[in-house]
């Protein structure tokens, strides 16, 4: 078979060449989300098919991670379920490993977010951490500005 590229998507090795993290479910929850942002850049820039994400990707999940997902495919292809897209894929992964609870308390953090006995760096720098958790309270660069010139110890002169 001689297909091209764009018939096929892409490949492992495409995939291995981007040097895409492994991911062991173990570690602080947001290590979850930045595996998946991490591995959905790669998907995109190597353009693979909704098929092939999931199974390229499942490839570099380690240890418990690893061991859950192979529980949740294994009871999908029990049940006679379609194969697993992308979306579902990624639905199940933070579920498992970035719940909610600890995505509002993030939100949380962040709305509650102040200077305090940070640096301005270190403010900025959380800031920036944050606000990923709670892109509804700064859905424009507007209030993004205000939000963060609110927690600031000393306010900003026009």
């Amino acid at each position: 078979m001689n297909a091209t590229n764009d018939e096929w998507g892409c490949t492992i090795e495409q995939f291995n060449r981007m040097h895409p993290p492994t991911f062991d479910g173990r570690g602080d929850a947001t290590l979850a989300e930045d595996w998946i942002q991490d591995i959905e850049e790669i998907l995109r820039i190597i353009n693979c098919m909704d098929e092939q994400k999931v199974l390229i990707s499942a490839f570099k999940l380690t240890g418990e991670a690893k061991r859950l997902w192979i529980s949740k495919r294994t009871i999908r292809e029990a049940e006679g379920t379609e194969i697993v897209r992308w979306l579902h894929f990624k639905q199940i992964f933070l579920e498992c490993f970035f719940p909610t609870s600890v995505r509002d308390d993030k939100a949380m953090e962040f709305a509650n977010l102040v200077e305090g006995a940070m640096t301005v760096h270190q403010y900025a720098a959380r800031f920036i951490e944050l606000s990923r958790f709670a892109a509804y309270l700064i859905p424009d660069e507007e209030k993004n500005a205000h939000k963060f010139e609110q927690g600031l110890n000393e306010k900003i002169d026009e």
